[in-house]
């Protein structure tokens, strides 16, 4: 009998260890569970908020994308610009060395080959600068590298075409020197003023072209003293070249005029900011009425 009760005994207590052990495993694997389930809802919070991280990341490389287009396009509208103007001063230059001597043609033709160099040189660069900027589309600084650049083809541009001024200036003074001093004492004989309209014109584009540059580009001081000379050999010949640039504009002026709005200005404020053709006065007579770009605010 006592074998039997203690038999019943340990049965019951092996009963009792196993399911305390289990109810303890439960508890077990049910905090495991718990634990899981704040990690898991961690770290689907932490991948949200990589994705909104990410996501902004990329809003800002857009931008900074867009940034470089609009500079690449402005870069190619400067350069469209140099380029144009370029071929306008070739294009005036052969003109006047063609009407001129035959020694200006073969200056025309050397600033011809310096003008397509220089073409050449720009439409490299801005190749360049393009290639550069689409192989760098997140780097900043490579657009403040392509303005540089553009700055100093520019200021090469400009130095070239100084240079080509200056020469064309030499001829110019020359056929100057060169044209009588006086008129004719035979009244059947007219004043042919049409070498002195040209030169007048090119001084006046010369010196449009100078008050827009820097003045510390290599050469300007030398071509503005050149363009001073020569305008004082043409006074000597009894031409005068009315300085108007920069000047204020009245309606009691003998020229043609052409407005545009300038907010910059002060009201009712009209400057001269243009001189298409200047007015040329011979012997204290205007024989060429200037044609102008007066900036108002009105």
């Amino acid at each position: 009998m006592k074998k039997f009760f203690l038999l019943t005994f340990l049965s019951l207590s092996i009963f009792s260890w196993g399911q305390v052990s289990n109810t303890e495993r439960i508890a077990a694997l049910e905090q495991q569970v718990s634990t899981l389930q704040k990690e898991t809802w961690q770290n689907k919070n932490e991948l949200s908020r990589q994705l909104n991280a990410i996501k902004k990341d990329n809003d800002s490389l857009r931008i900074a994308n867009d940034s470089l287009k609009s500079e690449q396009a402005n870069l190619a509208q400067k350069l469209s610009g140099a380029e144009s103007q370029l071929n306008g001063k070739i294009d005036k230059a052969n003109g006047k060395i063609e009407d001129n001597s035959s020694s200006l043609n073969t200056r025309t033709w050397s600033g011809g080959a310096i003008a397509i160099a220089l073409l050449s040189l720009g439409f490299l660069l801005y190749w360049l600068l393009g290639r550069r900027l689409k192989n760098s589309n997140n780097d900043l600084e490579s657009i403040k590298e392509a303005q540089g650049a553009l700055e100093k083809a520019n200021k090469d541009i400009q130095e070239k075409s100084i240079e080509l001024d200056k020469k064309l200036v030499d001829l110019l003074d020359k056929q100057i020197q060169s044209k009588p001093s006086a008129p004719s004492k035979d009244p059947a004989k007219a004043v042919d003023h049409s070498l002195a309209l040209k030169v007048a014109d090119e001084i006046v584009r010369i010196e449009l072209n100078l008050s827009r540059m820097d003045s510390g580009v290599k050469g300007h001081k030398q071509l503005s003293k050149a363009v001073e000379r020569i305008k004082n050999n043409f006074l000597a010949q009894g031409y005068e070249i009315v300085d108007m640039l920069g000047k204020p504009y009245n309606d009691g002026m003998k020229v043609v005029a052409s407005f545009v709005s300038d907010e910059s200005l002060k009201d009712g404020e009209q400057i001269i900011t243009g001189i298409t053709k200047p007015q040329i006065n011979y012997n204290g007579e205007m024989i060429q009425a200037a044609q102008i770009t007066v900036s108002q605010n009105i």
